[in-house]
């Protein structure tokens, strides 16, 4: 048996390897370094609908996001912590070109998607391997780009976070 430790409480951010209408990566700039666009959770998102939130406030398009192509633990590092956090990296598709950046980045740049992996192998470890898996997925099943992650189903949101808001309080009266 395991010796008792400290749970993990940290951050999830999630990346996009953006495919644009002409199957190029699209990557964007901060500070020094080149990086898929993408961040954080915010309370109660989804983890498809956070990322399109994401790609919204940072590029002003709209994309749809397929399936996860690498998970990784290091990255990024929690500004507020100080920790590492897990990132999730999913294939996403724009069928817009045209990208108005927010002040989180300071450039943009549309790429091959061999060009894209030998930028982002500069400044990460995996992230090219996430280029090059996005590059191969051929859009065949069990995977099909997702814009609404509710859709087909009765739950909303709004459900979702009562579910979540039970389960605190049942959590908390057993400890």
């Amino acid at each position: 048996m395991s010796e008792p430790s400290d749970h993990y409480v940290g951050k999830l951010t999630r990346k996009a390897i953006l495919f644009g209408p002409d199957d190029q990566v699209l990557l964007t700039k901060c500070d020094d370094h080149w990086e898929p666009p993408g961040g954080t959770f915010e309370y109660g998102e989804t983890l498809v609908g956070g990322l399109r939130r994401e790609l919204r406030e940072e590029l002003a398009i709209d994309s749809r996001a397929g399936p996860l192509v690498e998970a990784m633990y290091g990255g990024w590092i929690d500004e507020t912590t100080g920790e590492p956090m897990v990132t999730l990296v999913y294939r996403c598709e724009t069928d817009e070109r045209a990208i108005s950046l927010n002040d989180e980045h300071d450039a943009y740049e549309w790429l091959t998607p061999e060009a894209a992996a030998t930028r982002l192998s500069e400044s990460f470890v995996r992230l090219d391997r996430a280029v090059e898996r996005a590059d191969a997925f051929d859009g065949s099943p069990p995977f099909a780009a997702v814009t609404n992650p509710y859709a087909d189903t009765h739950t909303s949101s709004e459900t979702v976070l009562e579910q979540f808001a039970v389960l605190r309080e049942s959590a908390s009266t057993t400890q």
